[in-house]
């Protein structure tokens, strides 16, 4: 399959030319930023260390390149360096999607998707993180070279007892991949679990980071207006979640004008391409299962945990999603902010220099876990 193609520069022979001018171009601003960010004084925040200043600059100054040039992952559904820790994801009967996941043009398909540690057996009594990653809807795929870094930190933190699951869910920046297909995809992995693997769903922990919060936030609407016939998971963990599209879709500078734009990696041209291709013409960006902002709603029981760096692009529209979500009653919601972070160190910290930042998240994240779970025995 290969990815959608709307940026001419995204064309061969043109890509070829356009990414090595974009490598010459990053490469060319180096000297400059290794001497402009000595000094604390001149960083984006001044408790960044020298390498995060450096790092943060690289990655915003790099992704309007890389969306220029469509750079979506192949979505395979061979093993690849996976190997025994890959496996195929089927879907589950039509019935089990309905209302929402109903569109005429995108239908159930089989996906892939990666174990950490390893492939358990069926009937496992131990729980499951079922994780979707980030990237805008149009990147990422769940794989080691993608997640692991936050995936042992879970493994880590949560306790010996735990796995985790991460589906390769279909991506916006393919053909006949919009919403709500990632979402069907984020349902035929939770019934894997529980009838392929025989995981009981008070043993599912979901858990997302940017738009894979997103995706684990519309999952949970989604089983919880199902009347019961898809039984409700035993918690959420929600990292950095980007929890409303909508303003993006009529905003095409809904990064570059944030008060915290100069202190995350964000880019206007990365968000928009996410938000072009992930909505449907059948579906309102203001939908309850697009922009969860807009819409609070009864978790029933399944308390969150949400997480946000306090200088990421994101940051108000999470805290105020984690109020709305408190303003219903019953909800229980609790909030971990990084005072120094920028967006999704859960995932990409040891990328741009916060793996500290994201050690201390994931700590947090499982002594929430212990504290209101009780694992069983491994």
């Amino acid at each position: 399959m290969a990815p959608l193609t709307v940026s001419l520069a995204s064309h061969y022979p043109l890509r070829a030319i356009y990414m090595v001018y974009a490598i010459l171009a990053v490469a060319s601003r180096v000297p400059f930023w290794l001497i402009y960010y000595l000094p604390r004084s001149l960083r984006q925040h001044q408790q960044w260390s020298y390498k995060q200043a450096i790092l943060i600059q690289l990655f915003r100054t790099a992704i309007p390149y890389a969306v220029t040039l469509r750079l979506a992952p192949p979505m395979s559904l061979d093993p690849l360096k996976e190997k025994a820790q890959w496996v195929t994801v089927k879907p589950s009967p039509t019935t089990t999607y309905t209302d929402i996941l109903q569109d005429p043009d995108i239908k159930p398909q089989t996906i892939g998707g990666t174990w950490y540690p390893d492939t358990p057996q069926r009937s496992s009594n131990r729980p499951v993180i079922l994780h979707f990653h980030g990237g805008a809807f149009v990147i990422g795929d769940g794989r080691k070279e993608n997640i692991a870094f936050g995936a042992n930190l879970l493994l880590k933190h949560a306790g010996p007892s735990y796995r985790v699951f991460a589906p390769q869910y279909r991506l916006s920046s393919y053909p006949n991949c919009r919403f709500p297909a990632a979402l069907q995809d984020a349902v035929s992995a939770y019934e894997y679990l529980r009838h392929e693997l025989g995981v009981p769903a008070a043993q599912i922990v979901l858990s997302g980071d940017s738009a894979g919060g997103n995706l684990a936030i519309a999952l949970l609407r989604y089983i919880l207006s199902t009347s019961d016939a898809l039984p409700k998971p035993r918690a959420v963990l929600l990292w950095s979640p980007w929890v409303d599209p909508a303003a993006a879709a009529v905003d095409a500078h809904v990064a570059s004008g944030n008060r915290n734009y100069s202190t995350d990696f964000l880019a206007d041209e990365f968000i928009n391409w996410g938000i072009e291709t992930y909505l449907s013409p059948h579906v309102d960006a203001t939908s309850a299962y697009i922009s969860p902002l807009r819409h609070p709603f009864d978790t029933q029981g399944v308390p969150l945990w949400v997480q946000l760096g306090a200088v990421e692009i994101l940051a108000d529209d999470i805290v105020k999603f984690a109020e709305a979500m408190r303003g219903v009653r019953g909800n229980e919601v609790d909030v971990h902010s990084d005072s120094y972070a920028p967006h999704d160190t859960f995932i990409i910290g040891n990328m741009i220099g916060f793996e500290r930042e994201a050690e201390v998240a994931a700590k947090a994240a499982g002594e929430w876990l212990r504290e209101k779970l009780v694992a069983p025995e491994t």
